[in-house]
């Protein structure tokens, strides 16, 4: 035992002791950390459950068809059927009609719907049913095509979106063709990436007229998707947005329709196109109010009869054969009317400026504040004014009429003429068209109005004027008056959270009071950017309703709605859809109040949950930079150990509270650390298991024995150099993704033979209390230069897991490749960039050449070790970009580079001055 320990180095044993406590301390540091992440991610997972569960009932009614739909295949021109086998453009009908479509005569309104992604061109279904109904009351119908993808993944695939636009040009080509000459434009009707092809045909196909639309109706489309995971993608979006501006000039009109909360694929953000000529959610579209999700937004009956009554409003009747308006006005209107400002009816109607009164009519004098009915009224045979006067102590006039059916109901005029005791008008300006209807809790008809009376540009205006015929009687019938100054109405909650109660829990500063006879309130939320909550009470009515609107600035169309009654008086949590971490634009709660009733009205931010729920929903594409980020850091601290790793951490964290990144990184950490803890887990316990998968797959593919399959494995991974040539060989008929997919598995079964190897180093470690052996040990750890497994296995850990993250974009090129293998067996449209990437990744960790190399500590490592903290620095800049997740497609090939550098660092001997 004395021999042993002179032998020992003092110093060695020294620096062991340090190392030893210094290993303790830093455990002691982590072991600190490890609750707060713990807590972090308990409360990500509870914001994702609330956001995947979290919104309203599906109320929407199922469309459903007469008779049984059917669909015609229409053929295209030879080439461009050979060139494009997996897509088909078809017709539908029902009943009878489909023999005048099987004899291809068409004498309609031509209108192409385009499947989303991986979605069906049995979708059009809803939509023209609904259209054919409608069509036997009138004397033109629309004639419906459709396109079929073969359920491409266009939303991953910048090649399948190339393909698909392309073809759907030659679509609206041939079904013009159809018509000979009778037809110049079609309509089109895109779903989910459907829309974003519809722009794409018309824009980026060549020889293609953007004026072979007449207009453009887009579902659930992304205009900013959250994965861009090739470069052709990226572009595809980049090039469409540079010619976007040629539709508005060929005066196509585009509507944009969202979701809502319940579509958490297309989030409302994502909907929101800036070129548009309307933008609107589900949930804001007059007479739907409902919220749809990704699929149902097809179906909901609500929604498709408004899409349906829009294109017969845009229609010209006069034209022969009748077609789509080439007026732009008269589409907007139409549009509009239908998606916007609905004031009465189901169709469009043209209100006329002036309107005369009749002289015969009764007039009512009504009180600044004042609810009228007919409940004690006789059924009369005149027409009733109702008269308020203006400008009188007020700035604003609020008119809620509950069950007024006639379409010219609301006017403002100058009244001169004496009738009696009054002074009456003759004629008045028209209003009705500035009017909106409400949502009602009790499904009657109601409308309402906010006159702003500084915007009325009418000279020498004293009342407003509701008329009110008398088939208006014949039901129930409230109209509520509410005069008042905007000022007086409009509460705040900027200051309210700041109140010292409140800080203390108590909930007794934010209520807010109304007055009684009010019906209008406003509630701006400059401090609530992304989840609000409600609680509404009434403090002398046992029964009561209450309507609550929450407005975004940026968009008009994203309105939602809560009704709040005696029975279901919350409180309600409301989200931010398109306003949420934009500090500048302020929403604003809208109230519509029973004027009767005095109401408590308690606003609150939203729930932890909530907050992080809003917050995944934008901003979950994030976490992929951020953890290839991380994992640069890391793999940066472990090339050159000697580097101070605390400055690093501290500027990480710096940077990441400049972008706004923190808690994403965080997560992203969270990430790594369970994937890390996941893969020990499986080389741990699936090693065998993924071996065996190899052994089988081998066995088929070359029709060998298991045992021979296995030796052959065996060999094969003796051998790097003659198995990286097999995987190369494989891309070029096949697909790089597809080579990068191999390789991450093959890396995995190296670490699992490293792990066994490590198993084997710890069984012999009983024997080394024999001297023989132990000096055996020595001799032989000296031979290795000191090399440690364990840290080995933790290197190529980490480079294990920036491999595999970085073939996450491998995954959609690889399942277009195996989903069109019989129609081509290589995929000619992947992205060469990241091809060239995933081979450099492939060949690098196949031949076994990526070593981190933290043995030395020249100036050559410290040079790399500095350039990939400073790259991964660039990369969590790039989650602060306007559009982040364009940036995605990025990780490959800066992983490629990253790992070739690395390469080089190991594989080129150090010189001693290095």
């Amino acid at each position: 035992m004395k021999a042993d320990e002179d032998d020992r180095n003092p110093v060695w044993f020294e620096r062991s002791q340090i190392h030893k406590m210094t290993s303790l301390k830093r455990i002691m540091i982590y072991g600190s950390l490890v609750p707060f992440f713990i807590m972090l991610t308990v409360l990500y997972v509870l914001g994702v459950a609330r956001y995947v569960t979290d919104f309203e009932e599906n109320t929407c009614e199922m469309t459903y068809m007469f008779e049984y739909p059917q669909y015609v295949r229409i053929s295209l021109k030879n080439d461009i059927e050979e060139k494009y086998p997996r897509f088909g453009l078809y017709a539908y009908g029902e009943g009878f009609l489909t023999e005048k479509l099987r004899r291809m005569h068409f004498t309609g309104i031509p209108v192409l719907f385009i499947p989303g992604n991986a979605g069906s061109h049995e979708q059009v279904r809803s939509i023209a049913s609904v259209s054919l109904r409608k069509s036997r009351k009138t004397s033109f119908h629309f004639d419906f095509f459709t396109v079929s993808f073969s359920k491409d993944y266009s939303a991953l695939y910048g090649g399948v979106l190339m393909e698909q636009t392309v073809y759907v040009s030659h679509c609206i080509k041939a079904i013009l063709a159809l018509y000979n000459g009778k037809a110049d434009n079609v309509v089109l009707i895109g779903h989910s990436m459907g829309g974003i092809v519809a722009k794409g045909a018309l824009l980026l196909a060549p020889n293609m007229n953007v004026s072979s639309a007449s207009m453009i109706i887009n579902l659930a489309s992304p205009y900013n998707p959250s994965l861009v995971l090739d470069s052709v993608f990226a572009n595809y979006y980049y090039e469409l947005e540079k010619h976007l501006h040629e539709i508005k000039d060929a005066g196509v009109k585009v509507v944009s329709i969202g979701g809502g909360p319940r579509d958490i694929l297309v989030p409302a953000a994502q909907t929101f196109d800036h070129t548009a000529d309307i933008n609107v959610l589900s949930t804001s579209v007059p007479t739907v109010w409902k919220s749809t999700d990704h699929l149902s937004i097809l179906w909901c009956k609500q929604l498709v009869f408004a899409i349906v009554r829009s294109l017969f409003d845009s229609v010209d009747y006069l034209a022969k054969p009748p077609k789509i308006t080439s007026s732009s006005d008269l589409k907007m209107k139409s549009l509009s009317y239908h998606f916007l400002q609905h004031t009465s009816g189901k169709k469009l109607y043209h209100y006329t400026e002036k309107v005369q009164f009749e002289a015969d009519g009764e007039w009512v004098r009504i009180p600044q504040q004042y609810v009228w009915n007919n409940k004690n009224e006789v059924k009369k045979s005149s027409t009733i004014y109702l008269a308020v006067e203006l400008f009188h102590k007020s700035d604003f006039l609020t008119i809620d009429a509950i069950n007024l059916q006639n379409k010219d109901w609301l006017f403002v005029c100058s009244a001169f003429k004496k009738q009696g005791q009054q002074k009456i008008c003759e004629w008045g300006w028209n209003l009705t068209n500035k009017t909106r209807l409400l949502p009602d809790p009790l499904y009657r008809s109601r409308r309402t109005i906010d006159l702003d009376l500084k915007e009325i540009k009418y000279p020498h205006i004293t009342h407003a004027i509701v008329r009110i015929t008398p088939d208006d009687l014949e039901k129930y019938l409230t109209v509520s008056f509410d005069s008042y100054f905007y000022n007086n109405r409009i509460e705040s909650t900027r200051n309210r959270f700041l109140h010292p109660k409140y800080l203390f829990g108590f909930r007794g500063p934010n209520l807010i009071e109304t007055v009684k006879r009010s019906i209008r309130y406003y509630i701006t939320l400059p401090n609530i950017i992304d989840a609000v909550t409600i609680e509404l009470k009434s403090l002398n009515c046992l029964k009561y309703h209450a309507i609550v609107e929450l407005l975004e600035s940026s968009n008009v169309g994203s309105t939602q709605s809560r009704i709040f009654t005696n029975t279901d008086d919350g409180p309600k949590t409301m989200k931010m859809q398109t306003l949420y971490g934009r500090f500048n634009d302020v929403a604003r709660l809208r109230m519509t109040l029973e004027p009767e009733c005095v109401y408590t009205i308690n606003i609150q931010p939203g729930g932890i949950v909530d907050k992080i729920s809003c917050r995944i929903r934008d901003r979950w594409p994030l976490l992929y930079m951020a953890v290839i980020s991380l994992l640069l850091l890391f793999i940066s601290i472990r090339i050159h150990c000697d580097s101070d790793t605390l400055p690093t951490i501290v500027i990480t964290i710096i940077l990441s509270f400049v972008f706004n990144v923190t808690y994403e990184t965080c997560i992203a950490l969270c990430i790594i650390a369970i994937s890390a803890i996941g893969v020990c887990f499986s080389v741990i316990f699936l090693g065998s298991v993924a071996h065996g998968i190899a052994v089988r797959f081998i066995a088929r593919a070359i029709t060998f024995s298991i045992m021979w399959s296995d030796w052959l494995l065996s060999g094969l991974n003796q051998l790097p150099f003659i198995l990286t040539v097999l995987v190369l060989s494989l891309i070029p008929t096949t697909c790089g993704a597809l080579g990068m997919l191999i390789s991450v598995f093959l890396y995995f079964l190296k670490l699992t033979r490293m792990y066994e190897d490590y198993l084997e180093d710890i069984l012999v470690a009983p024997l080394q209390h024999f001297n023989w052996f132990k000096r055996l040990r020595r001799i032989k750890n000296k031979e290795e230069n000191d090399k440690n497994i364990s840290q080995e296995i933790y290197d190529h850990l980490i480079l294990f897991l920036l491999c595999t993250f970085a073939a996450i974009p491998a995954v959609p090129s690889v399942l277009v490749w195996a989903k069109n293998f019989s129609y081509d067996t290589s995929l000619s449209t992947e992205d060469r960039i990241l091809m060239t990437s995933w081979t450099i990744l492939a060949v690098c960790g196949m031949l076994g050449i990526v070593h981190i190399s933290s043995s030395h500590k020249g100036y050559r490592s410290l040079i790399l070790s500095n350039l990939l903290r400073f790259t991964s620095w660039v990369i969590l800049s790039m989650t602060a970009a306007p559009r982040p997740s364009f940036y995605q497609w990025c990780m490959p090939p800066i992983t490629a580079i990253v790992i070739t550098l690395i390469t080089l660092n190991s594989m080129i001997p150090h010189e001693q001055s290095d």
